[in-house]
């Protein structure tokens, strides 16, 4: 049965040389067998047997409905127990988000693998009040700029701390025009800073 990495358009985009990084990680030690980078909404559907590895979350919620026979699985959860040079935050505090697709059948270990990464990189995670199921939606998807932005600032609102993990390009995009300095999973990963992601 093959593995395939399938890191999604977005991110794939917005840091391609990250995701080769994690590529060539993931096939020095025999994690994956190929990568795709055709955009979930171009994929056709398949009752192969397969596991997908993926780090997007609408991609794995896009994934689980065509391909059935799949076993979606997150890169965050994938890459915990491997030998991966996780950065030492030296337990800075950080707030979380939670986007709302994650929230849905086929990706909800996204948030606890998240938060398990953040761990191996020794960060103090704050949970805001509305978290995990309960989080409140940043606008992400909203059409209409100006109710995306109002959306983004109330949900930025609800972070103790300047710094919000976020693994959603999308919501990234929502908090770049807030006080809060959004930080991908992906780019803690390589200890980079989150940029060039702005409300278009």
């Amino acid at each position: 049965m093959k593995t395939i990495f399938a890191p999604g358009c977005a991110l794939h985009k917005y840091k391609p040389d990250l995701i080769e990084k994690i590529r060539q990680f993931l096939l020095e030690r025999e994690i994956i067998d190929e990568m795709s980078l055709t955009c979930c909404k171009d994929c056709e559907s398949s009752d192969e047997q397969m596991t997908v590895i993926d780090c997007c979350p609408g991609c794995s919620y896009k994934y689980g409905v065509i391909y059935p026979n799949a076993d979606i699985v997150s890169l965050w959860k994938v890459l915990i127990d491997t030998d991966f040079p996780f950065p030492d935050y030296h337990g800075q505090r950080m707030s979380i988000h939670d986007s709302c697709r994650s929230r849905q059948r086929y990706s909800t270990e996204m948030q606890s693998a998240a938060r398990e990464l953040c761990k191996k990189m020794n960060t103090t995670l704050v949970e805001p009040v509305h978290t995990r199921e309960t989080t409140t939606c940043c606008g992400g998807c909203e059409q209409d700029r100006e109710r995306r932005i109002r959306m983004a600032e109330a949900r930025a609102e609800e972070f103790t701390e300047n710094d919000v993990v976020v693994y959603c390009t999308a919501c990234v995009r929502s908090f770049s025009v807030t006080d809060k300095t959004p930080r991908h999973l992906l780019d803690l990963l390589f200890n980079e800073p989150t940029e060039g992601l702005t409300i278009e």
